[in-house]
């Protein structure tokens, strides 16, 4: 949760992880994770939203 509240909000990592008792370098590990996560699934969503525009949605 601390991650999607950095990618959110755009707070600062050092604020959002202090606040919550977590390192800044794990917070920064796990946005990219995120972010790569993400970025490997667009793909398949633009293959969706292909399908759903063909059958009229």
């Amino acid at each position: 949760m601390i991650v999607l509240a950095v990618l959110r909000h755009d707070q600062r990592l050092a604020d959002m992880a202090g606040g919550n008792n977590v390192s800044e370098s794990t917070v920064r590990r796990r946005r990219d994770e995120l972010i790569t996560l993400l970025a490997a699934q667009a793909p398949r969503l633009d293959r969706a939203l292909k399908k759903v525009a063909k059958q009229g949605g």
